[in-house]
């Protein structure tokens, strides 16, 4: 029997646990814009990042945003207050031991976390079937066009060069100390390079600002005349960059969040892989996963659990294969 069938007329209230990244916030907007649409349903959102409270305003309201505590000796306060509140309490396909203990304490009426066999793991996929299973009025968009779950449109593509030259949207950057999704700066230099000597492409470099060090340590050493063919678009609301990537030629980019953007806009994008779990691989034509192949187990750790391994799923990874990839996926031309 579906969850649906099973409501009574009050308001039903589903808590949801999870991730307050980009990437995080997007695979869940299936869910929150059919319980929004719904009607009747209160929904809220528990995560414990604090670092992004416009992204919350945009990707998650009207659903409150519950912030959790880091710390497990200041949880007993927030369990007491939640106990017995939820009708349904959401963890997702994929939810981590932790989360698993903190839906017990909570003890809602039902805890709702399924892995789908029948479709790929990905987990915006697994997310609409969930949507499915719940008896929610979500389908998932057909093609390469997922743009009506973004919270606002996207209204035109926005050309960061006078002369309207084409330009690649480049993310270097991954969460501070994950070994195993980042390809070396030397790596990414020697591709920058490559792309400003074969191509009349622009180079745009998304990101957040603290990743401004490590983005002039891949350009440190390029010719002068290749400055002007540089742009540093950095900490832009995601609006902007949703609109810097819609007018782009394609995206070259770590397993992240703007890789979840580009794949939302159907951009022709490459990932380089590296560790990441199948479920956090689009499986969309439009993106194509790449990895060294030295290591088949997408460990989606932070260091290589495996000794003298050294994250070869990522360090081992040639800026040759990146080249041809961007080449026959059709990121660059010329």
């Amino acid at each position: 029997m579906r969850f649906r069938d099973s409501m009574t007329d009050r308001v039903k209230k589903i808590g949801i646990l999870w991730g307050g990244g980009l990437g995080d916030l997007l695979m869940i907007r299936p869910l929150l814009t059919a319980a929004h649409a719904d009607g009747k349903l209160a929904t809220y959102l528990f995560t414990t990042a604090s670092h992004a409270a416009g992204l919350f305003q945009e990707f998650c309201a009207p659903t409150p945003v519950v912030q959790l505590p880091r710390k497990a000796r200041d949880l007993p306060t927030v369990i007491k207050k939640w106990r017995h509140f939820f009708d349904l309490l959401y963890l997702g396909p994929y939810p981590t031991l932790k989360t698993r203990m903190l839906a017990r304490l909570l003890q809602p009426e039902k805890i709702w976390s399924r892995q789908h066999l029948q479709a790929h793991p990905f987990m915006l996929e697994q997310v609409f079937c969930d949507c499915k299973a719940l008896g929610l009025d979500q389908q998932g968009p057909e093609g390469a066009d997922f743009r009506s779950l973004l919270p606002w449109p996207v209204d035109g593509g926005l050309q960061p060069f006078l002369d309207q030259r084409p330009f690649v949207v480049v993310h270097a950057g991954a969460k501070q100390g994950w070994e195993t999704k980042s390809w070396p700066a030397e790596r990414w230099a020697g591709l920058v390079a490559r792309l400003l000597q074969e191509t009349a492409c622009g180079v745009c470099f998304a990101g957040v600002a603290a990743e401004g060090p490590a983005i002039e340590r891949i350009l440190d050493g390029l010719p002068a005349w290749a400055q002007g063919r540089i742009r540093r678009c950095l900490s832009w609301p995601v609006r902007d960059a949703a609109r810097l990537i819609k007018a782009s030629t394609g995206v070259i980019c770590h397993n992240s969040g703007i890789l979840h953007l580009a794949c939302f806009l159907g951009k022709q994008t490459v990932c380089i892989t590296g560790a990441s779990a199948p479920y956090w691989q689009p499986p969309y034509p439009w993106v194509k996963n790449i990895s060294s192949g030295g290591c088949g187990l997408a460990c989606n750790r932070y260091t290589c659990p495996v000794p003298f391994y050294r994250a070869k799923c990522v360090n081992n990874l040639a800026v040759e294969d990146v080249w041809a990839a961007l080449r026959q996926h059709g990121v660059v031309h010329g």
